[in-house]
């Protein structure tokens, strides 16, 4: 990504929201944009993640009152706004392809990740649901 961004990978901290029964998986084979989709691939069939823990939030479905949220280091490079059939990201010039795709590339607050080398799921986050912490 250094080679062909001229040294640049704007690395960011970002959060991807997911189910208690993924966890392992992805600690031990880090984000899989293979099995993608799940809810949805409208910018890209890759990874997602968000610049914002409150949308990710949405994405941690339990029955029960914690949830579970990774932060992750992802070099997100030179992105483009994605379509949901791109199943990595289009062509930036002759030879080289864009890093990423986005939801907008003047703020873009969702990125799809197509390679897992760009992602390091830093942190595992569980906390208690708001609704579960109001009947308490």
């Amino acid at each position: 990504m250094q080679k062909s961004n001229g040294g640049k990978t704007d690395e960011r901290f970002l959060f991807h929201g997911t189910s208690k029964k993924h966890i392992d998986a992805i600690c031990h084979q880090n984000f899989d944009w293979r099995i993608c989709g799940l809810n949805g691939t409208v910018y890209g069939k890759g990874s997602y993640f968000a610049r914002d823990a409150l949308y990710s939030d949405v994405y941690c479905t339990e029955g029960s009152c914690t949830k579970t949220m990774f932060q992750a280091r992802v070099l997100v490079g030179e992105f483009t706004v994605g379509r949901s059939s791109y199943v990595r990201p289009p062509l930036k010039d002759d030879q080289n392809f864009y890093d990423s795709c986005v939801n907008s590339s003047s703020n873009p607050s969702i990125f799809v990740i197509f390679e897992k080398q760009q992602v390091y799921p830093e942190y595992l986050i569980e906390y208690l649901d708001q609704a579960c912490a109001r009947m308490l």
